[in-house]
């Protein structure tokens, strides 16, 4: 193995754990406008209709079983990450170990 390809193991893995991380955000974000979304319908749906003619929002809803199937795929993505770090790691020192 050469040794300049070691930092660009721990970049890959750097990168893909922020891929995870971005990920599990955007899955919190859907999950909170379920909940929004879902007690914004309960608050109209009490309510008495004043305006018939507005038409229902048409906007792309998150499903919380997607969006849960979403937090497991990216916890492991940064798990799978993680152990590419953890290898990278292991390498240099044994690179280190073989140079000296």
């Amino acid at each position: 193995m050469q040794i300049g390809s070691v930092p660009s193991a721990f970049q890959s893995g750097l990168s893909g754990i922020q891929k995870a991380e971005q990920g599990v955000a955007e899955a919190a974000v859907q999950i909170n406008r379920l909940n929004t979304e879902q007690e914004r319908v309960a608050e109209v749906q009490a309510e008495p209709q004043q305006n018939t003619n507005e038409a229902p929002e048409q906007q792309a809803r998150p499903s919380l079983e997607t969006e849960a199937v979403n937090l497991i795929v990216n916890e492991k993505l940064a798990k799978a990450n993680s152990k590419v770090i953890k290898t990278a790691d292991e390498m240099i020192g044994t690179l280190i170990d073989t140079k000296v």
